[in-house]
């Protein structure tokens, strides 16, 4: 579901800047910016479905982090096994 919604979003978005540009030369500067106000709303829509789609990517462990920490993303990677 998250995916087809994800489309609709996107193609609306293109469908509103491809309408602004036409709407703007025909009714002025403030359509222009209007419509593509919009546009930009189904494309932060369009972003947050992605968000909600891709799964977060568990930690690793890392010579930046101290002993005891990568001792616990171990331990938890060994628990899900």
């Amino acid at each position: 579901m998250v995916s087809v919604l994800k489309q609709i979003f996107c193609y609306l978005s293109v469908l509103c800047v491809a309408a602004s540009i036409v709407l703007g030369i025909i009714f002025g500067i403030v359509w222009f910016f209007g419509i593509v106000g919009v546009a930009a709303l189904f494309a932060g829509l369009m972003f947050w479905m992605k968000r909600l789609e891709t799964p977060k990517a568990p930690p690793k462990t890392d010579f930046m982090n101290s002993d005891e920490e990568n001792k616990k993303i171990l331990d938890d990677a060994k628990k899900d096994e």
